[in-house]
């Protein structure tokens, strides 16, 4: 008679529509009145200990849990959807006034004798705030297929601004699928994430990848790396020890045309016939948006080691750019291409398992300026108005250390560094770092123009706190200090000038994941 009356109850709830994931059955009988205590505590130490433990689904049942990585996870049929993001209240200050949220312009650090030099600069922003989405299925026991979708608010449109209510739009950060064949030892990426020129961690694999721990939205100068749509085939080897890559991945060329007291280019000599392949205004859903014309897809190849202690990978990237170019006093185009090599690599050193990491990257050669943090430019232009390379070196060492579950510190030193570029011997001027007569008006109060960077550098320390941590998600607070340096080419007659920036982010992140 119990039983009968204890499914009739059951039954009851059900067509309340109680739900089953936010309180377990055994809860709601309990709330009923329909189970003791007792009853109650018999049932509970007969469910499995962990409340993590994944149950069997059934047709178009739904289960509610915990992930593995994180986050929540959704379970029906064969798909698991996991739902993971954090918060952010992030304070900004600079010393001097490069009006930007997050993402620092390195770049773009005033010079003296420019109003902005003698402002600081405060801005609070919730923006770098973060959603993300990964769902993932097995066509069979060794095929396993997923897509990533992670997106925050830093975007920049042209309408935004902070003088009321922001209007800033989404921004996606990744959004790829991918498919794993475990026997063959092949994995397929396509879509929009880490650029293959990121380290990696582990292998030669997604969200994977070793960025730098800053609050700092752009991280760190010398740190290379792009989030950009593409294809990538990659296959492991000997026990997944050996991993070898490829990729093709969208290419783009930052170009001549601005001053380096506003966006770190190189200025262009008047006189220099227009290369329409660069500096294009774009259309369609590239509305607004300045583009370059490319026709040959970034080609990048790489070699990850995972020997048993530490990580190292070294990789190639091939770049193509064009030039499209009306030759001054002419009625016809001159098109050219000139491709460009480099070669890079990285490695992790695990000095104290689990609680002290070195970390360094490098990499050198022609036409990799967008592929760094400070974003100095690919190519310069020669009195015909052809795009000319400049050679550059990145390079990011850093020290990460955990020295409790509870507690992140890091320190890392970058730099970027071009080298002089003469694209007309006989015309100084033309090329990048040349001729810097004007760079700097040394007499100037205000001085409107910075000529060619040669060099941006900086070193950063910070830490985390993960104060809260549980079931419940991760509350963290962390500090970062930085200091920047750019220095640019000497001029003619006079030294080169230089431009720094002390910087101090604090961030609060809660995260449910």
């Amino acid at each position: 008679m119990k039983k009968t009356i204890v499914s009739v109850a059951v039954l009851g709830v059900l067509l309340q529509g109680q739900s089953l994931f936010a309180k377990t059955l055994e809860d709601v009988l309990k709330e009923k009145g329909i189970i003791t205590q007792q009853d109650y505590d018999e049932i509970t130490k007969s469910k499995p200990a962990s409340a993590n433990e994944a149950q069997p689904v059934k047709g178009g049942e739904v289960s509610v849990e915990h992930g593995s990585q994180g986050g929540y996870n959704l379970k029906m049929k064969g798909i698991t959807v996991n739902l993971g993001g954090f918060i952010e209240a992030a304070s900004i200050y600079r010393s001097r006034n490069i009006n930007s949220d997050m993402s620092s312009k390195f770049q773009a650090l005033p010079l003296p004798y420019l109003p902005a030099y003698y402002q600081d600069e405060t801005r609070f922003s919730a923006r770098q705030s973060r959603l993300s989405l990964l769902v993932q299925g097995d066509a069979n026991p060794a095929t396993h297929l997923a897509g990533y979708y992670e997106m925050d608010f830093l975007g920049a449109a042209n309408s935004a601004n902070s003088k009321e209510s922001n209007s800033f739009n989404l921004r996606v950060r990744h959004l790829y699928t991918t498919v794993d064949w475990d026997n063959l030892g092949l994995h397929l990426l396509g879509g929009q994430a880490w650029s293959l020129v990121t380290l990696n961690n582990n292998g030669i694999t997604p969200r994977n990848e070793v960025t730098p721990l800053t609050i700092d939205a752009q991280y760190v100068p010398g740190f290379t790396w792009a989030r950009q749509p593409g294809f990538r085939i990659v296959k492991d080897l000997f026990d997944k020890k050996l991993w070898l890559a490829a990729s093709v991945e969208n290419p783009q060329t930052v170009g001549p045309g601005n001053t380096a007291s506003t966006a770190g280019g190189t200025p262009t000599p008047s006189t220099v016939a227009t290369n329409f392949s660069i500096n294009q205004t774009g259309g369609g859903n590239l509305d607004g948006v300045t583009l370059s014309a490319n026709d040959v897809p970034d080609i990048i190849v790489k070699m990850a080691v995972e020997p048993g202690w530490g990580h190292f990978e070294v990789y190639d990237i091939i770049r193509t750019f064009q030039s499209t170019v009306n030759p001054t006093g002419t009625p016809f185009l001159v098109r050219s291409h000139i491709t460009t090599t480099a070669v890079g690599g990285g490695m992790i050193l695990p000095i104290i398992p689990k609680q002290l990491n070195v970390m360094a990257s490098a990499i050198y050669g022609e036409g990799i300026g967008r592929y760094g943090s400070a974003q100095l430019p690919d190519v310069a232009q020669d009195a015909f108005g052809n795009l000319v390379p400049i050679r550059e070196l990145q390079f990011l060492t850093g020290v990460v250390g955990d020295p409790t579950d509870d507690i992140n510190l890091y320190a890392y030193y970058g730099q970027e560094q071009t080298y002089n570029t003469k694209a007309t011997p006989t015309s100084p001027g033309w090329g990048y770092g040349s001729d810097n007569t004007g760079a700097y008006m040394f007499g100037s109060k205000f001085a409107t123009t910075g000529g060619n960077i040669e060099r941006v550098s900086q070193v950063t320390t910070g830490g985390w706190w993960k104060f809260l941590q549980g079931q419940y998600g991760r509350m963290q607070a962390g500090l970062q200090y930085s200091y920047s340096i750019n220095k640019y080419f000497d001029a003619a007659k006079g030294g080169g000038p230089t431009a720094n920036d002390h910087m101090v982010f604090t961030s609060l992140r809660y995260y449910w994941q």
